[in-house]
């Protein structure tokens, strides 16, 4: 037998390993973030901000330094801006999910951005000192990379106030005079995020 033939045969992978391999790479990942992922199991649909409500405090439980500051309700999920009651900063964003009733951290730079509270984070252990919401990208700032992202992308879309959290800024847009969505600006290199999943705007409600 040809030596050359010899050799592609000895050292040719078998195609059910390498599914295995490539099935594994996807799996392994995806169940070491959803064991970073409280979700509060689904109650039914959600069709109103106080149920909304109820759902994120059973979600936050006895955490007694976490209160709710904030729900808007839009056509796909209900977003909820918590804050810590000792310190009156933003901590972290919850999703409800309006057809499910499940609550679950927000996706998106909740997520990946949040230096005190974000899964990603923990889950790759990174280590960036102490959290703290002085960062490079002042408030400012962030609302102006928000708004040139928005003349270049949603036309005629304005930026609110920005609420500032753990590294990172969320920031509602308005359209027309009435809110439209939000986005979120990163305090260090000043990214822009649009929340995409939300859909459209419905109401909301601030608590003191």
């Amino acid at each position: 037998m040809n030596k050359n033939v010899l050799a592609n045969k000895q050292h040719r992978f078998p195609t059910a390993a390498l599914l295995v391999l490539v099935v594994g790479l996807i799996v392994v990942p995806a169940v070491v973030l959803l064991s970073f992922l409280p979700i509060l199991n689904g109650a039914g649909s959600v069709n109103s901000l106080d149920k909304a409500e109820q759902l994120a405090n059973q979600y936050l439980g006895a955490r007694s330094d976490l209160g709710i500051k904030e729900i808007m309700e839009f056509s796909n999920n209900f977003y909820i801006r918590v804050q810590e009651n000792s310190t009156g900063i933003n901590a972290f964003e919850l999703l409800v999910d309006r057809f499910t009733g499940r609550v679950m951290p927000e996706y998106g730079p909740n997520m990946m951005w949040n230096t005190k509270y974000g899964m990603m984070n923990r889950m790759m252990g990174r280590s960036q000192g102490t959290p703290t919401t002085v960062m490079p990208v002042s408030a400012q700032q962030a609302s102006e990379y928000a708004q040139n992202w928005l003349n270049a992308n949603n036309l005629g879309a304005k930026v609110e106030a920005p609420e500032t959290f753990y590294g990172y800024y969320t920031i509602d847009v308005s359209k027309d005079g009435s809110t439209y969505g939000m986005l979120s600006v990163n305090g260090y290199t000043g990214d822009v995020w649009y929340h995409s999943w939300h859909d459209k705007f419905i109401s909301m409600v601030e608590y003191d």
